[in-house]
């Protein structure tokens, strides 16, 4: 931190800009960190900024100031953005906006202080909720802390500062802080969490059957991806992976799957679950119907033939008699 320049200090206990104190040691200030007397160094050709009396440089002053900076901008502001709640998943299911990035109102924050163990930089309250504000300087939140925080249940927000390698302003710092920043990020999100959770508990926990070397296979699809002999099943990498219903998976051994009830996006909780699976399967007939009328196979992908009957000829798959799908008419 040597090449870092303090711009806030303490001063009789309180933080304090170098932009509002004496110059020299009349500025009465001491390291926020190590405690010792500091000199404000207000030239005309460098930034202003605070430095130890003493000649030397202080491993955590810095980061230090920047909590103390961090505080007073926000305590002053009133007002911050936040970043855009995105609901993600642990499988290759798309996401989803849960809110656009927006300005909040902010009733107080706090320092540092100790929640049962877990200390954030700054923590604010904002419509009576409070969020963690974590600075970072040299240490991103590790997975210690972030599990700690999402047994919290707290909503996480986490500034990075680690490319500024030399010199912040407070102007540049109230940006990040204030604005629509790229380096303000969401860790852990509770509203983001509780949508999460609808969707695992709505979800069935599905165990995938090793068939072959490749071939990882749920059994009893409920949408019937695939069937063999009458049976209804889905393969993991080529069905799973691609379904609007498949919330989690656990390659290659299980999937939680939303596919029963026919949820895939944050608007079907509010559609009558009949009505749900009535739209769901006339948009998966439809699918497969273009399956067939392009030349293959909607219950296993395979190529179609035309294969002469008693009747006329009508079109079977190519993977007869593991697969039996039949369909009337030729290929086009």
């Amino acid at each position: 931190m040597a090449n870092h320049k303090l711009i806030y200090a303490l001063k009789d206990g309180k933080p304090i800009s170098v932009s509002s104190v004496e110059n020299g040691l009349k500025c009465g200030c001491v390291c926020p960190s190590c405690g010792e007397t500091l000199v404000a160094r207000k030239g005309t050709k460098r930034m202003h900024h605070f430095a130890h009396h003493s000649g030397g440089s202080c491993e955590y002053g810095y980061e230090t100031s920047l909590h103390l900076a961090a505080k007073e901008i926000l305590a002053s502001a009133k007002k911050m953005m936040i970043p855009s709640v995105i609901l993600e998943f642990t499988s290759y299911k798309h996401s989803e906006v849960i809110s656009e990035a927006k300005e909040i109102a902010i009733d107080r924050v706090e320092l540092e202080q100790n929640f049962g163990g877990l200390i954030p930089d700054v923590v604010v309250y904002a419509g009576g909720k409070r969020m963690f504000v974590e600075i970072f300087v040299t240490h991103q939140i590790d997975e210690e802390k972030l599990e700690r925080i999402r047994d919290a249940n707290i909503s996480t927000l986490e500034i990075n500062l680690s490319k500024k390698r030399d010199v912040i302003t407070a102007e540049e710092l109230e940006e990040l802080l204030l604005g629509d920043s790229p380096e303000k990020e969401w860790k852990y999100n509770a509203v983001a969490q509780q949508w999460l959770q609808r969707f695992l508990d709505a979800s069935e926990s599905k165990k995938a059957v090793n068939r072959s070397l490749a071939a990882w296979h749920i059994d009893y699809c409920p949408i019937k991806a695939r069937v063999w002999r009458g049976k209804p099943y889905a393969n993991v990498t080529d069905d799973c992976f691609s379904c609007e219903y498949c919330v989690d998976i656990f390659y290659p051994a299980r999937v939680n799957c939303t596919g029963k009830k026919r949820i895939s996006k944050m608007a079907d909780f509010d559609i009558p679950e009949e009505q749900r699976i009535r739209e769901s399967d006339e948009k998966i007939a439809k699918k497969k119907a273009g399956k067939v009328e392009a030349g293959y196979c909607p219950f296993c992908g395979c190529i179609l033939v035309e294969r002469p009957g008693r009747n006329g000829y009508f079109l079977g798959c190519s993977n007869y008699p593991h697969c039996r799908f039949t369909s009337e008419g030729r290929l086009k």
